[in-house]
């Protein structure tokens, strides 16, 4: 065991602690996009939870089945699935085979969404539609699939990974299609909860910083340093605590106190 914390600890900066204890209904989760980076720490923070992960990707392939080997050695019985999630036929396959593999359906995160920093007019059509339908359209198709199951179970929790700050004004003119998206993905992630609430299923959003990987740090952060791993890994933990069912259709962002930068 010890040897498999410390693994865990070095891949994503958790420290070797007992994990924290999630809602006792969640067994079983996926987490799109999770062959690295933001995806794969939670899916690791999950199955060290222990959570059966579904790891999805769509062609790192390699990545993600090393991300789930590690999965599998930390709580047994995760699977790969595979798809563009842009997709609503490939989406709706891919929750439909994690469900149906991991047994059950109790947490997706939707993880999956480019990055690209490109003035708003030499962007060409294909990035313009890749940055809306990456970040939005696929929590969409996502989260329609995996209704079925979390309404059966009277149980489901949905987590979108956001911007921090996406419910102010945006001013860069590198990344509008981007935070478009991530405005949508607010919209659509405080109607969504109110519609499913009934029904014993919460939706919430992780608002993400500057984070140390980040390909772009413009800014001096004003705590001091950039957001990590094991900063959204616990905010994910808070959302997925028993005690926590009353907060839906919420943002938190992990951010540190930072307020996006703004390029006129």
């Amino acid at each position: 065991m010890a040897q498999r914390k410390s693994r865990f600890a070095a891949l994503i900066g958790v420290p070797d602690e007992a994990p924290p204890r999630l809602d006792p209904r969640i067994r079983a989760a996926l987490v799109t996009g999770s062959a690295r980076r933001n995806g794969q720490a939670l899916a690791l923070f999950l199955a060290r939870c222990g959570v059966k992960v579904a790891i999805h990707c769509r062609a790192s392939l390699r990545e993600a089945r090393a991300t789930l080997a590690e999965c599998n050695r930390l709580t047994p019985g995760g699977c790969l699935v595979r798809g563009d999630l842009t997709s609503d036929r490939e989406a709706t396959a891919a929750v439909d085979e994690a469900a149906h593999r991991l047994g059950s359906l109790d947490v997706l995160v939707n993880n999956v969404g480019n990055y690209a920093r490109v003035d708003l007019f030499k962007l060409t059509p294909a990035q313009w539609r890749d940055q809306l339908e990456s970040n939005l359209y696929t929590s969409f198709y996502c989260m329609r699939a995996a209704l079925p199951y979390m309404r059966r179970q009277r149980f489901g929790r949905v987590v979108n990974l956001g911007y921090a700050g996406n419910e102010r004004p945006m001013y860069n003119r590198l990344t509008v299609p981007y935070h478009i998206a991530k405005a949508g993905l607010g919209m659509l992630t405080r109607n969504a909860a109110a519609a499913l609430a009934q029904d014993g299923i919460t939706v919430n959003t992780l608002g993400v910083g500057i984070m140390e990987n980040s390909v772009i740090k413009p800014v001096k952060p004003p705590a001091g340093r950039f957001a990590r791993y094991a900063d959204l890994c616990h905010a994910l933990a808070f959302l997925l605590d028993a005690r926590s069912d009353h907060i839906n259709g919420t943002q938190l962002d992990v951010s540190g106190g930072w307020i996006p930068e703004q390029i006129l």
